[in-house]
């Protein structure tokens, strides 16, 4: 067979020579460069490759972390129970203690001559303090007018001896106690009725006067009124079935303004009402809550407080 032959390709040549030159100059370059040789991850997979292996890591940076990812749920917090659904109901107005308190002799206790009185008593002005005992006719049996001065709010304890005659083996007597303000104004009178006996011996029932029979809520001491109409809120305990009178006295002791009212007898009754008034100028008032009594004379029952009326 015959075989052609060929005449050299020198531009070939001299094209494979500069290649060749130049894949040498290549790799001295990637050498001097410190090129990583490849690796067996596709391309673009290697940042993937780097984070899953640092989510698996335990990280002590996402540990200092936690409190602020707990911070950051409760950033719509649930609703927090009112603090008022909490508390009991509340209550009534609390009632101060009375001003005059019989611990002993208690209602209808039988005694004898001289009765030993124990009590509370919340002084009038300078201290003046009256006790008296009437007969169920009216008669005064015994009085003593005496001072004591005391700084607490519950009264200075007083314990006194009585002495007493009765016409008659027994009747029925009141012992009542009174003070009075500065102008001569009655501020409180408390009264127990007593069974006297002329012989025999005491058989005492126990006082139950540790609340105020009468209690003013409205309006308070030295309140200030005015526009000529006093609102007066409050409850009492009547002694009977006789009315019960709501005044205004002034300094002088006459009348401002007065109101009547029905109240059963024994039973702890609250009452509104209005008084109506006429004054000039400012006046310190006393306004007063008290009831007769039912087969003695004079009143068995008084509580007062001040109120400023102005025009």
């Amino acid at each position: 067979m015959d075989f052609k032959h060929f005449k050299p390709d020198r531009f070939g040549k001299s094209v494979r020579f500069f290649n060749l030159i130049f894949i040498l100059f290549f790799l001295a370059g990637c050498k001097n460069t410190g090129a990583l040789p490849p690796t067996p991850f596709p391309d673009g997979y290697l940042p993937t490759v780097v984070a899953l292996t640092a989510a698996a890591l335990p990280s002590p940076t996402l540990a200092t972390q936690a409190p602020t990812a707990t911070l950051t749920s409760t950033s719509t917090p649930s609703p927090i129970p009112s603090i008022t659904s909490t508390l009991p109901p509340t209550s009534a107005p609390s009632l101060p203690l009375p001003a005059v308190r019989i611990l002993s002799p208690g209602e209808m206790s039988k005694v004898i001559s001289p009765i030993v009185l124990k009590s509370y008593i919340r002084p009038g002005a300078d201290g003046k303090i009256t006790v008296e005992l009437l007969g169920e006719d009216g008669r005064l049996l015994a009085r003593d007018i005496f001072y004591q001065y005391t700084i607490f709010t519950e009264g200075t304890y007083v314990k006194l001896e009585i002495p007493f005659e009765t016409r008659a083996a027994a009747e029925i007597g009141r012992l009542q106690i009174s003070t009075e303000d500065d102008l001569g104004r009655p501020l409180e009178i408390f009264s127990t009725r007593l069974l006297l006996l002329s012989i025999g011996k005491d058989d005492l029932n126990r006082g139950n006067n540790a609340y105020p029979r009468a209690v003013f809520f409205y309006p308070k001491a030295e309140a200030e009124i005015s526009d000529g109409i006093l609102p007066v809120i409050g409850e009492m305990q009547a002694y009977n079935d006789t009315p019960v009178i709501i005044e205004l006295l002034d300094e002088d002791g006459k009348t401002l303004g007065l109101r009547t009212l029905s109240l059963p007898a024994g039973i702890r009754e609250k009452f509104e009402t209005t008084i109506e008034y006429k004054v000039s100028e400012p006046v310190s008032a006393r306004l007063v809550i008290r009831q007769a009594d039912k087969g003695f004379e004079g009143r068995v029952y008084l509580h007062s407080q001040i109120v400023i009326l102005n025009p």
